[in-house]
């Protein structure tokens, strides 16, 4: 069998991930400082494991439509975001500088993974701003783009699972897909128009990964169906929850993460709608802040009355 030099290399940090919990453990009995013990191995891992032009923190992301996430143990940055945020400290993020997002589980049971699914909801109904100088590399590119619906990755990471295989799936895939809120959306055409599972990835050390596959996924990762004589056919235009089994899962998710962070090449700033938003930005947060009942503007100008 042949041995990959960094999959050794991961393999081991691993394993001090795993060790870095046993410490937090043995130095504190409180869920918090074990919680923080195990966030900070985590985020130290991915600023060494990660480009060096990537920034890896925690804290609350926005988008230019003035909607937020909850707090993300992990946000990872791409060279476009305006802002940094030394020696962990907690930050405000804009999602269209922001690679992907998640949260860190010292022990995932039933409910640390209803958290995570509520958080990730939360993130994937924010969405990207595009604007005309901007683009992507090949065709393959675009489509994987429109099935993200212009929004990163929100992955898990778990030193400890305490939820049985088939019931972590059953969870993933009942959490169903989050709709991209009205207004934010320009039609069935838009991008930003694919509705998102709350989870794209969940790595359990020691175990394996839960993956929600793509039919443009980067890494080529194709569903399985089993025919009724046993045999296999390959789709590659379908989506859904897959589990790798595997002895090295941190390998595999920081693979994959390489591979599914957005690859958008800007051509100005990222952080001007944020400055000054657009008319569709605008438009969005306008209705968010109008009483439910106000008068429809558009009745009024027509001669909505009755009178």
């Amino acid at each position: 069998m042949v041995e990959l030099r960094f999959h050794t290399i991961l393999s081991l940090v691993e394993q001090e991930l795993r060790s870095a919990l046993t410490k937090a453990r043995a130095e504190s009995n409180h869920p918090t400082s074990i919680g923080d013990g195990a966030e900070d191995a985590v985020r130290d891992v991915l600023r060494r494991y990660l480009p060096s032009n990537y920034g890896v923190g925690n804290g609350h992301v926005y988008d230019a439509y003035g909607d937020g996430s909850r707090e993300s143990d992990i946000v990872i940055t791409n060279p476009d975001h305006p802002l940094s945020f030394p020696n962990d400290r907690r930050g405000t993020y804009v999602v269209d500088g922001v690679a992907a997002a998640g949260e860190v589980k010292s022990r995932l049971d039933v409910s640390a993974l209803d958290d995570c699914i509520k958080k990730g909801t939360a993130f994937k109904q924010l969405r990207m701003t595009i604007n005309a100088s901007d683009h992507v590399m090949t065709l393959k590119d675009q489509a994987y783009m429109r099935q993200i619906g212009m929004v990163p990755p929100y992955f898990v990471i778990a030193f400890e699972n305490h939820v049985a295989e088939n019931t972590l799936g059953k969870r993933l895939q009942d959490a169903g897909l989050v709709e991209p809120p009205a207004g934010k959306s320009m039609g069935a055409e838009d991008v930003v128009n694919t509705p998102q599972p709350p989870i794209d990835a969940v790595c359990v050390l020691g175990q394996g990964v839960w993956l929600y596959i793509r039919p443009d996924n980067p890494m080529g990762i194709q569903i399985g169906i089993m025919q009724a004589d046993g045999s296999k056919t390959m789709r590659t235009d379908l989506s859904g929850w897959a589990y790798v089994k595997t002895d090295a899962p941190l390998v595999f998710t920081l693979a994959w993460l390489h591979a599914a962070m957005p690859h958008i090449f800007r051509g100005g700033s990222v952080f001007a709608p944020y400055l000054i938003p657009h008319a569709r930005h605008l438009a969005y947060m306008e209705a968010q802040t109008a009483p439910a009942d106000a008068p429809n503007a558009d009745a009024i100008e027509s001669g909505g009355s009755n009178q």
